[in-house]
């Protein structure tokens, strides 16, 4: 039933712009979600340079990896489930990522998800897990996503944490656009990042391609790309597609990590039994 439902998401999605319908569906699926996309860290090092004062020397200890949200919620939950397979990249068939890099889930939901689906791993296990996904190009959105706690029935939303390997060809929220507003302002980047198109940018079109952003955030207007803020969910694509490095990414080392752990730790308790 997921399988055939994945295939008519973009219809559901539109459908949850309908008043009557659309309420009942955010309340069934996406009640109170909120989910964080974080930059690759390779993107987060290329921008190192512009999230530090220009008078301070650079060390590593000013750069900020968004991974390291990931590894604070590891080392934190007392219960981690990886996933055997990506649902979205199974039911999609996908032929440009691996099927088998799925999920991570935190929380005391994990110990009601059936052992065929996966297995409980140890937080070593779970960083190499993320990292793989990182090296073969996927981007990491974490957060409360109250439609995994539906599917996997896993009880009360609140006790669920979401890490997922993203692909663009095959996320969920590639419905995005298509989504009421209520529900896609659930999906966010993360603080403190912000992209801007530079002087650089010749028109080529590259950022638009198909697959390139999954929002539909970047457009072209006069020969020139424009980024559309309130849709860019920060996930860099778009700066390591662009051959004229005309797209660059700040990170604001002082909010990005702080912030963004702070908002995520509000959603669900992984240290809960």
């Amino acid at each position: 039933m997921i399988k055939v439902g994945f295939q008519q998401r973009f219809m559901m999605a539109r459908m949850t712009r309908l008043p009557v319908l659309g309420r009942a569906m955010e309340f069934a699926f996406f009640e109170e979600d909120k989910m964080i996309y974080l930059p690759k860290d390779a993107v987060a090092m290329s921008a190192r340079l512009t999230t530090i004062d220009v008078d301070r020397p650079v060390s590593q200890s000013n750069v900020v990896l968004p991974s390291q949200v990931i590894d604070h919620f590891l080392q934190q939950s007392r219960y981690i489930f990886i996933m055997n397979h990506c649902m979205c990249r199974r039911s999609n068939h996908c032929q440009h990522y691996p099927q088998d890099l799925g999920c991570v889930f935190l929380g005391s939901g994990v110990l009601k998800i059936p052992a065929s689906m996966g297995h409980m791993a140890t937080v070593e296990e779970a960083m190499e897990h993320m990292r793989k996904g990182r090296e073969r190009g996927l981007v990491h959105l974490i957060g409360r996503n109250k439609i995994d706690s539906v599917w996997l029935n896993t009880g009360p939303k609140e006790e669920l944490l979401s890490i997922c390997n993203c692909c663009e060809c095959c996320c969920l929220w590639k419905m995005l656009p298509q989504l009421s507003g209520s529900i896609s302002s659930g999906v966010m980047r993360m603080p403190g990042v912000s992209l801007m198109v530079t002087d650089k940018c010749v028109g080529c079109g590259s950022c638009v391609d198909d697959g390139t952003c999954f929002v539909n955030a970047i457009v072209l207007r006069d020969g020139r790309a424009i980024i559309d803020d309130g849709r860019c969910k920060g996930c860099g694509r778009c700066v390591e597609h662009c051959p004229q490095e005309a797209i660059d990414m700040t990170i604001d080392p002082h909010v990005s990590i702080a912030q963004a752990v702070s908002t995520i730790e509000s959603l669900v308790d992984v240290r809960k039994e």
